[in-house]
Formats: C-alpha cells, sequence, structure tokens
C-alpha cells in the first residue's frame, strides 16, 4: 500500500521550505532604532543631572573644608585680636579658584558654652547667595574672666 501524503527523505523541499531568512528586514532595523533613541532620549537626561550633582557635591565639600580651616584659624586667635581678625576674614585663593563669587562672613552672639562665631560662606550657584553654607564655632571664655 502506498502512502499518498508522505514524501521519501530524498524528495526536493518545496518552494516555500527552500526560501531561507538570511538577514534582517528593513522594517526591523527601523524599529530596533527607534526604540534605541527613545531609550536614549529617556536616560539622557539621567546622565546630565548626575554631572550637575558631582560637580556642586564637589563645591560644597571644598565650602566645608574652608570654613573648617577658617574656624581652626579662629581657635587660635587672642581674644583681644578676634575683632580684627573677623574683619580681616577672607577665602583662601584655592576656594576662590573653584567657587565662583565666593563671599565669607561671621557672625557674632554670646552664649553659654562661650562666645558664638557663625561663619558663611556663599558662592554663585543656583540657591546659594539666599542659603549660604554655615558653621558655628564656640570659642572659649578666658579663664578668670566672667562673660
Amino acid at each position: 500500500m502506498k502512502e499518498c501524503c508522505s514524501r521519501p527523505a530524498s524528495a526536493p523541499p518545496s518552494d516555500m521550505a527552500q526560501w531561507r531568512r538570511r538577514g534582517i528586514s528593513t522594517v526591523e532595523v527601523m524599529a530596533s532604532i527607534s526604540l534605541l533613541m527613545a531609550l536614549m532620549a529617556a536616560t539622557m537626561p539621567l546622565f546630565v543631572r548626575h554631572g550637575q550633582l558631582l560637580s556642586e557635591s564637589r563645591r560644597e565639600r571644598i565650602a566645608i573644608e574652608e570654613l573648617a580651616n577658617q574656624a581652626e584659624r579662629l581657635a587660635i586667635v587672642a581674644p583681644a585680636d578676634l575683632e580684627a581678625h573677623l574683619a580681616s576674614l577672607a577665602v583662601s585663593p584655592i576656594a576662590r579658584e573653584r567657587l565662583p563669587g565666593a563671599r565669607l562672613e561671621a557672625v557674632r552672639g554670646d552664649s553659654p558654652l562661650g562666645e558664638r562665631v557663625v561663619l558663611q560662606l556663599s558662592w554663585d550657584a543656583v540657591g546659594r547667595r539666599e542659603h549660604p553654607l554655615s558653621l558655628a564655632v564656640w570659642l572659649a571664655v578666658p579663664t578668670g574672666v566672667e562673660p
């Protein structure tokens, strides 16, 4: 008995089976490029903002180091020379170079712990003039002197 639906293994393939796909179509290339561009457009602002935050973080670290250095200098000033020292406060050349428009101010006040001096450093950055970076320093009251 002869089978009508089966073909022998040595028979040539049909026309549809003979066509084999090699490569990709233009539509597939365009779809993948579109997806890639959409992904890049969505992530690029994140990379830009990340760079801005890194730059801002570096400036704040420099400002904190500058305030700490100024506070150390204040700690060794004699009480009689404090007023003159506060009047001559200036931003260091390194901080001035890295913090555009840097301005250093000192505000004095009294507290039970001793004389309180608040050092404020501001520079040309969004919001930094209105909200300067501050560091409070308490200078010890000399012994034998009542506040």
